[in-house]
């Protein structure tokens, strides 16, 4: 069975049940480590006030990948729709369209900086044109760490009931939109527990980017369920070719996919010319039906039959799978982003098993953070 959403009330700790009873009336900030369960909670949020007769709400993501997950965890009453899950990019560009008759971009244009600067500003000149400040019963934004407060200071003015969640640690674009919560004075709720991540791959996660003092680890704040999901298990293996890193993650897969019933399994990679490359290597396996290759596939998503789903790393933020695989690990030793930060997000979307292969050096903490302490003497150091 899919485990990626909350489908019984008691599933939900007290904090999470707390989160979803809050009044109606209000504009929270919603904060937590990976796997605490805060994209569940924003969903389950929205349809509350949607049941409770506040239809008109508006979740918005920054990615097409995480927008479609998000639209793959609503309930099975429809209290929302699909429709009501879109990317910030989408929304901004039919909310110019529809008050000022302007395109944002030209279809197939990239949404650049210099495009998000512009937006803000055409927003700024639509919003002094509609018809009501408040357009939307409520505005729900995921990751809102990706976008800016400039950009969500345009987009939470058009509703009385706002809530926000992310996490700075999980932020890879140098935005500051979590700083909104104090601009426009939200409630804040921190969620300590995550209940996703198994044991090990927290390790793997706290190794890469340890907490600092005083805070709780990942490690020490996992509630995974190890009698339904069996123990963890993170490794990095290393090969020495491309061909290699593929044969020993498709036996690992070819395991996976009988083992974990219908719960998904995600590969990441650096770039989308590695996608591609994934996309002709499984054309000829037996798994080929079974893939999902989002951004090369028309009409990629979760809602499907597909039980794989291969991503950049970029566009598995807010994710999640039982299983994650790693490939071509040695382009992140070289990435011009925030290598680490990237890293970081892409571990942390794995519960049960997460696998990493590399050809060469790969980041240097990325590889610190999946070695395991082994026995080793003085006298070991000498042949």
């Amino acid at each position: 069975m899919n485990s990626n959403w909350w489908r019984k009330f008691d599933e939900l700790g007290p904090r999470q049940k707390a989160f979803i009873r809050l009044p109606i009336d209000g504009r929270h900030l919603l904060e937590g480590p990976p796997g605490s369960g805060k994209t569940n909670l924003l969903l389950l949020r929205a349809e509350y006030l949607a049941g409770k007769g506040q239809k008109n709400v508006l979740i918005l993501t920054f990615t097409k990948a995480l927008r479609n997950f998000i639209r793959s965890g609503i309930g099975a009453r429809k209290l929302i729709t699909p429709q009501q899950v879109q990317t910030y990019h989408a929304w901004a560009s039919e909310h110019i369209l529809h008050h000022l008759g302007k395109r944002l971009v030209e279809k197939g244009a990239s949404f650049d900086d210099e495009t998000r600067a512009r937006a803000v500003e055409l927003l700024k000149e639509a919003n002094k044109k509609v018809d009501s400040q408040k357009q939307y019963s409520a505005i729900f934004v995921d990751e809102a760490q990706d976008l800016s407060i400039a950009e969500l200071e345009q987009l939470l003015c058009l509703s009385d009931r706002i809530c926000i969640c992310g996490d700075t640690k999980q932020g890879i674009y140098q935005q500051d939109g979590l700083g909104i919560a104090e601009v426009l004075g939200l409630d804040s709720h921190v969620l300590e527990e995550h209940f996703r991540i198994g044991h090990r791959i927290a390790q793997v996660a706290d190794k890469l980017s340890p907490v600092d003092e005083g805070l709780v680890s990942l490690e020490d704040s996992s509630n995974y369920d190890r009698a339904k999901y069996g123990e963890s298990r993170a490794k990095m293996y290393p090969c020495d070719s491309r061909d290699h890193q593929f044969a020993t993650m498709l036996d690992i897969l070819r395991v996976q996919v009988d083992a974990y019933n219908e719960d998904t399994i995600g590969i990441f990679c650096g770039k989308n010319e590695t996608m591609a490359e994934l996309k002709e290597r499984f054309s000829s396996t037996e798994l080929a039906d079974k893939i999902c290759f989002h951004g090369l596939d028309e009409n990629s998503g979760f809602t499907g039959d597909h039980r794989i789903h291969v991503l950049t790393i970029h566009s598995a933020k807010g994710t999640e799978f039982r299983a994650v695989h790693l490939y071509g690990t040695e382009e992140l030793a070289k990435h011009p982003l925030n290598r680490t930060r990237l890293a970081y997000t892409a571990v942390t979307r794995a519960k049960t098993t997460l696998s990493a292969y590399r050809t060469g050096e790969t980041s240097r903490r990325l590889e610190n953070a999946f070695a395991e302490d082994t026995h080793f003497e003085p006298e070991d150091l000498f042949d």
